[in-house]
């Protein structure tokens, strides 16, 4: 993992793992969205969720809200920390 993060400009040649950039958290964002955020953050309590159907969930929702494609099963702490800090700065800023 140090690898990647050194390589972070860089992606996987039989694409594996992509390039790593800067995400910014969208200015409008849908009700329903902000709704879904909402009601999720209870499953997921400082940062662990509940089980694999609201982890799933979560990546699902932060990847629509922001665009990306985390897997939805990653154990990646630096994917799941991004994951976390997304939706607790939307969740944050709309309870």
């Amino acid at each position: 993992m140090r690898i990647k993060t050194t390589l972070a400009y860089t992606e996987c040649p039989i694409g594996l793992w992509q390039k790593t950039e800067e995400i910014e958290q969208p200015k409008e964002i849908p009700s329903h969205l902000i709704k879904e955020v909402i009601k999720i953050m209870p499953d997921i309590k400082k940062g662990q969720a509940k089980d694999h159907e609201t982890k799933a969930r979560f990546i699902e929702l932060y990847n629509t809200i922001y665009g990306t494609n985390y897997k939805t099963t990653s154990n990646c702490s630096s994917c799941l920390n991004s994951v976390w800090n997304g939706i607790t700065a939307i969740y944050n800023k709309n309870k």
